[in-house]
């Protein structure tokens, strides 16, 4: 029974140190400068849940995107995101797991501030539990924490 406490100890380990690198290269990439100018892209992203009723989503990515430069920003608590761009045309896109995939444009001039709002619709698409490239990667790290485990349990003997 500990061995699966241990397993269970070491996944979970293994999920914060990779949410914690997520947010790193979120915060990196808006840390970046551009040059003088830009300006500000902010919002709220909503979905729609099983009732129908709007409520806020976080770790949505948003991006922003010119051809030229690509901007990341993930929604944080009340499903509001913020980033700093250079000047220019955007095409801003949200995704966001189980629902449909918006965009709109927004030009950008040096110390604007421009707000835009996504209100997203379900996809009615299953979403999985894991990403298919991390399913591999947690089951190889589950099996070597168990068979650490029972290595040291034999140790013990």
């Amino acid at each position: 029974m500990k061995s699966v406490r241990y397993v269970l100890m070491a996944a979970g380990i293994i999920a914060i140190a990779l949410l914690g690198a997520r947010v790193a290269l979120a915060q990196s990439q808006s840390a970046q400068s551009y040059g003088p100018g830009g300006g500000q892209i902010a919002g709220q992203v909503l979905g729609f849940d099983m009732y129908d009723q709007l409520e806020p989503i976080e770790w949505a990515s948003v991006t922003a995107d010119t051809g030229q430069y690509h901007f990341v920003a993930y929604t944080g608590s009340g499903g509001w995101y913020s980033m700093y761009v250079p000047a220019g045309v955007y095409n801003v896109t949200v995704v966001e797991p189980g629902y449909q995939t918006y965009s709109q444009t927004v030009a950008v001039s040096d110390g604007s501030a421009s707000t835009i709002n996504f209100n997203l619709q379900q996809s009615h698409v299953p979403v999985p539990e894991l990403p298919t490239g991390m399913a591999s990667t947690i089951a190889i790290v589950a099996i070597t924490a168990a068979l650490g485990v029972m290595r040291l349990k034999k140790r013990k003997r």
